[in-house]
């Protein structure tokens, strides 16, 4: 049986901003600061809590690990959004965050 519902997840995630104006992105350990208005469809790194954003971007970042105490960067909470029209072959019904 096939089931076509809207997929709409909502959730609170963490992600680093240097001086204000740049985000941490990337994957697998390439990583970089980009502009705000230069994102396009670069991947951002987000991270679930405020203490795992810190503790992994100082993983990631060694440059961090002297300028944190600087202001120079921070962790701000977002939220994050994701909707989609998906088509699931299943023999059971949906779960719950299919509305």
């Amino acid at each position: 049986m096939m089931y076509k519902k809207k997929l709409h997840l909502k959730r609170k995630r963490y992600i680093v901003m240097r001086n204000g104006t740049d985000i941490f992105c990337g994957l697998a350990r390439n990583y970089m600061f980009k502009p705000v208005n230069e994102l396009g469809d670069t991947p951002i790194k987000t991270y679930s809590s405020e203490k795992k954003a810190r503790a992994s971007f100082l993983n990631s970042w060694i440059p961090a690990r002297e300028d944190w105490c600087k202001d120079r960067f921070d962790v701000v909470p977002v939220d994050e959004e994701i909707t989609s029209d998906t088509f699931c072959l299943s023999c059971e019904p949906l779960p719950d965050l299919f509305e």
